[in-house]
């Protein structure tokens, strides 16, 4: 595992995957093990790509621009922000898709949180992969595993939940994906440089070591089916989802709306909002951006936003929220 900040590090787990298997599509297959194939062929973007153009949404002279992101994206992408960049040079704020998160800096809490973390990382009932899962997933998972990465060993020594992550990761890269968004990290930077405020909203955790310890507690079987719904993803979407990733790096918005976005399948978030305390964190977490948004509508004349185009399309999206607000808002 990469070295994060406790807190931030587990609230990623749970939404970077749920937000991943809550945008792909097919329905989840029988639980048999699927016969042996190659590998898919690793996709390659080769050459410097703008990405899609953005969302315009208004309201008497102000303006958001919003650029819709996804994940993963191809690993080798060059990508070449000439839209991004005008839009910034008549902005006066960039709202990113995520706050940061806050603890606070107590030496005390923070050793509480190391360990918790440390915990947090361990097998339930310190059981191997192998004892933790029903013996059809894990003829799935070790048939991923020869596919795409024969040579881990540590996947045998991970909870289901760490080991979906894990074989995430893998997978997208052995496959041309990249699991981290870095579309936004680049954004953030241009902004900084051209002098642009970055509204970086700070998410407040009053009780971080008891919301490790809620991460922690939960149960075996949510964490199976976290699991199961990353395994599903990577037998059945990987193609799919090289298609997007390829239609998005080259500005297909024709393609990308063609291709389909799923019905939930928010295993993963399911799994770890089983407490009251972490469903009112990735609950403020999503509101945040939307009243940051509304906010910078008034106050602004120009903005520039960044969101994941899951969280911006569909009935329920934060596209068709601001439409209900009576802003006008113009696709791509």
């Amino acid at each position: 595992m990469e070295r994060a900040h406790p807190v931030t590090a587990a609230c990623a787990l749970g939404i970077l995957a749920a937000a991943t298997a809550r945008a792909q599509a097919p329905a989840a297959p029988a639980a048999s093990a699927p016969t042996q194939e190659e590998p898919t062929a690793e996709i390659v973007i080769e050459g410097r790509h703008e990405g899609p153009r953005m969302w315009k949404v208004e309201s008497a002279n102000h303006t958001v621009w919003i650029l819709g992101t996804i994940t993963p994206l191809p690993k080798k992408m060059v990508w070449e922000p000439v839209s991004v960049q005008e839009v910034l040079h008549n902005s006066q704020e960039v709202v990113p898709a995520w706050p940061t998160y806050g603890i606070g800096y107590n030496p005390i809490t923070a050793l509480r949180l190391y360990i918790a973390w440390r915990r947090l990382q361990r097998p339930p009932d310190h059981m191997t992969l192998k004892q933790s899962l029903p013996a059809p997933l894990y003829a799935r998972v070790e048939s991923l595993k020869a596919r795409y990465l024969p040579q881990d060993s540590a996947l045998e020594e991970m909870r289901p939940m760490i080991a979906a992550r894990e074989l995430l990761t893998k997978v997208f890269d052995a496959t041309g994906l990249a699991l981290h968004n870095e579309v936004q990290a680049e954004v953030l930077t241009l902004a900084r440089s051209a002098g642009v405020r970055v509204r970086q909203d700070k998410l407040k955790i009053e009780d971080p070591v008891n919301v490790l310890k809620d991460v922690g507690a939960t149960p075996l079987q949510g964490e199976i089916a976290c699991l199961e719904s990353v395994v599903t993803l990577l037998e059945s979407d990987i193609p799919l989802m090289q298609t997007r990733a390829r239609a998005w790096a080259l500005g297909d918005v024709e393609t990308l709306r063609r291709l389909p976005y799923a019905e939930d399948r928010g295993a993963c978030l399911a799994a770890i909002s089983t407490s009251e305390r972490v469903r009112s964190l990735i609950a403020r977490a999503e509101d945040d951006w939307l009243i940051a948004v509304q906010e910078s509508l008034e106050h602004n004349s120009g903005t520039l936003a960044v969101q994941s185009m899951d969280r911006l399309l569909g009935a329920n999206g934060a596209l068709a929220a601001l439409k209900a607000k009576g802003y006008r808002v113009e696709g791509p």
